[in-house]
């Protein structure tokens, strides 16, 4: 692969590519996304490119030592590093700050910075003069989630490439690229909201369709303790993935239900169930199922506080669900 093969992001591809052939590449670059988002695949793209020894026009090539070398994880001009616990640390930086001054015997050097978001204030301050004043052969990528949380003075010194969401169909070509071209790609497309990683971890995961199964038969079930509400529970209380993928489900099936209310059904997330769903909303409201998405995002921030798994379980599965 390479960055012409990149599906998507068209926007950011043309941006830097026009600026590399046109001599004027940037010394500094975030790239910023939703997790999975593909932004680490881009920017090791984008390395690639800036270390191919061909004409600008024919970059990357995939044929000279600098691209062939770096396909094989050995190109002496790229560094890359990333967090290595919950933080990138001011002493990763200064071994990037080293290296750079060295200069190269030829072409450019080129360090790749992931999950740049997640450096320390020290760190980024670090950072910040060799931002300032570059070498002229160095080019430093970053990646981030949330561009935001970099310090302004290295927002303001870097050329920010924002990555969106992709297209349904480009969805279906990343996954053909990766092998994955079956029936179960348009439930992963719909739940994965544009971002690859999530469709990929989804296509072919029995664990994410049980899970699913499970939820449409709580969600159409009785809501009286029944044998569905109890088979979910005892499902998610030993699976705390699929405690994530619960929430997200049924969520979906509220949305649904929703667009159904509104007239919209082509728009339908769970369209193999628009049977069900149709007579789920029949006896429901939007203002009820409004109520019933902020009490899953209720549980999602008990979660981020360190809720216990199995009261959270509880709260989802163990409540009366019918609106």
């Amino acid at each position: 692969m390479s960055i012409h093969d990149f599906i998507g992001q068209k926007q950011v591809f043309n941006r830097f590519m026009g600026q590399f052939r046109s001599g004027m590449a940037s010394h500094a670059y975030v790239l910023s996304g939703s997790s999975g988002i593909g932004k680490k695949t881009l920017a090791r793209e984008m390395a690639k490119t800036l270390l191919c020894t061909e004409e600008p026009s024919r970059a990357p090539c995939g044929r000279c030592r600098g691209c062939k070398s770096f396909d094989a994880g050995s190109n002496p001009n790229f560094f890359e590093i990333a967090p290595k616990t919950r933080n990138i640390l001011i002493e990763q930086i200064r071994v990037i700050l080293e290296d750079i001054t060295v200069r190269p015997a030829h072409g450019r050097k080129v360090y790749l910075i992931q999950e740049a978001d997640r450096m320390t204030p020290q760190a980024q301050n670090c950072l910040l003069k060799t931002l300032e004043e570059p070498p002229p052969y160095a080019v430093i990528l970053m990646t981030a989630s949330n561009f935001e949380s970099l310090l302004i003075t290295i927002r303001s010194r870097v050329v920010h490439l924002k990555l969106g969401r992709y297209s349904d169909e480009e969805m279906r070509m990343i996954l053909r690229m990766h092998g994955k071209d079956s029936s179960d790609t348009d439930p992963a497309i719909a739940y994965s909201e544009g971002i690859p990683a999530r469709a990929l971890a989804i296509t072919g995961n029995k664990s994410f369709v049980e899970t699913r199964e499970l939820v449409f038969s709580y969600l159409f079930g009785s809501g009286d303790g029944n044998s569905a509400d109890c088979e979910l529970n005892q499902h998610l209380s030993g699976n705390k993935d699929a405690l994530s993928d619960c929430l997200n489900i049924l969520e979906s099936a509220y949305r649904d239900a929703m667009l159904i209310l509104c007239g919209k059904t082509d728009s339908l997330i769970n369209w193999d169930k628009r049977d069900k769903l149709m007579e789920y909303a029949k006896k429901s409201s939007i203002q009820a199922l409004i109520a019933k998405i902020e009490e899953l995002n209720g549980v999602r921030s008990q979660l981020k506080r360190y809720i216990n798994h199995q009261l959270a379980v509880d709260l989802v599965t163990l409540v009366p669900h019918e609106v």
